[in-house]
């Protein structure tokens, strides 16, 4: 990020999960999970890979609908400005989250 000196950095605030959330309506309309929040934080696969050092095929992976992996969710979480525990509350079954 570039910012001018002096100048203070833009605040990001941590996105909350509830049922009346964007990726909550987008998934019960029938999005899966990874795709909601995709299209919520507007986060293209070469983007969301070199934001969180997940290679681009295991993010398809994740996609197709693999399990995945707690250091996964804890990079995505990050890119996303959201909690794991958020994410994983968004998921269809938390045993898709492998230690």
């Amino acid at each position: 990020m570039t910012r001018r000196k002096g100048e203070r950095p833009v605040l990001r605030y941590l996105d909350r999960w509830s049922a009346d959330h964007p990726v909550a309506r987008s998934i019960a309309a029938g999005t899966n999970w990874f795709n909601a929040w995709i299209a919520q934080k507007a986060t293209p696969f070469p983007r969301l890979a070199q934001r969180t050092g997940i290679p681009t095929a295991r993010l398809m992976a994740i996609d197709q609908g693999d399990v995945i992996a707690r250091s996964e969710l804890e990079a995505l979480s990050r890119a996303w400005s959201v909690s794991v525990n958020d994410l994983i509350a968004s998921m269809p079954t938390a045993d898709m989250v492998v230690e």
